[in-house]
């Protein structure tokens, strides 16, 4: 059965790739301006991160969207549209000058308007301070009012710095395109669109355009489910794929393999942090004086 997941239409189409200025080298992402301090907001001492925590940080901004987005139960579309626009921000401002959390909600705002699934002001800054509170209601509620400041300044910032380019296009589209001219499976292209919703949180998209995104996931997703698949996805004839496709597919899949196991060893280290605590606190009350 050829897949259909519910995405915007593209089964004899091939959407626009985004602007070129928005895909960078190795190199690169190697000199942002959150590694180098180049943003000259504030003195580069103040603000230069290690490619590690950049990589967190991006990561904490991406679930903050996720997780307002989840909140306001607004479309996939807007996570998507506003992690791109997170991701492309901190390729011109340093992370260490603009807080993630008040980044990620402004782009959540722009997002939301973006693909036409609106929210108003009112509610997302509330969405934005019960997250950046860990559900503390009553004291989002009191920094609300300064959630909504916050959004309609950091709104600008972001509109300006991303040159006013509000042109995202994600992979979704050529996924149900290749999908349906090869007809793929819906689980496939179901597996498929999960991993490029989990590569946001990287800069994948900062790295490779939609098209090559979504041939690698579909990819990804067929080895991942041993799927037996006897085409070539390159000899599309709806998605057009430059000559190098099948070597930018090779590293965009091995990038995306690379955020899993990074994600992998993380909840590994938070699972060993977890046990250390709990066997620090069996020891302590084993160790309390009865009385």
């Amino acid at each position: 059965m050829a897949a259909q997941v519910g995405y915007r239409a593209a089964a004899y189409s091939s959407p626009a790739d985004s602007s070129d200025q928005w895909y960078f080298t190795n190199d690169d992402l190697a000199n942002t301006p959150s590694q180098s301090g180049s943003d000259y907001s504030t003195s580069p001492a103040a603000k230069m991160l290690s490619a590690a925590d950049e990589q967190d940080l991006r990561l904490r901004g991406c679930n903050f969207i996720h997780n307002v987005v989840q909140r306001l139960q607004m479309h996939q579309f807007v996570a998507s549209t506003a992690c791109v626009l997170f991701h492309r921000f901190y390729m011109r401002q340093s992370l260490a000058s603009y807080h993630h959390y008040q980044m990620a909600g402004a782009c959540v705002l722009l997002a939301s308007k973006i693909e036409e699934n609106r929210r108003s002001l009112n509610e997302i800054s509330l969405a934005c301070a019960y997250v950046a509170l860990k559900g503390r209601a009553k004291e989002a509620a009191k920094s609300q009012e300064t959630w909504e400041r916050l959004l309609k300044r950091q709104e600008i910032v972001l509109l300006q710095n991303c040159c006013f380019d509000m042109e995202v296009t994600h992979p979704y589209a050529f996924i149900d395109t290749l999908a349906l001219e090869f007809a793929i499976p819906v689980f496939i292209a179901k597996s498929a669109t999960a991993h490029v919703n989990d590569c946001l949180r990287s800069t994948v998209c900062l790295r490779y355009p939609p098209r090559i995104i979504a041939v690698a996931a579909l990819y990804l997703a067929i080895g991942i489910h041993a799927y037996d698949f006897q085409g070539s996805l390159f000899e599309s004839r709806q998605v057009t794929l430059p000559d190098n496709a099948m070597a930018e597919v090779e590293l965009c899949a091995m990038d995306m393999l690379a955020f899993y196991r990074r994600e992998a060893e993380a909840e590994k280290e938070v699972a060993r942090i977890q046990q250390q605590q709990q066997q620090q606190k069996q020891r302590h009350w084993q160790q309390r004086p009865l009385t």
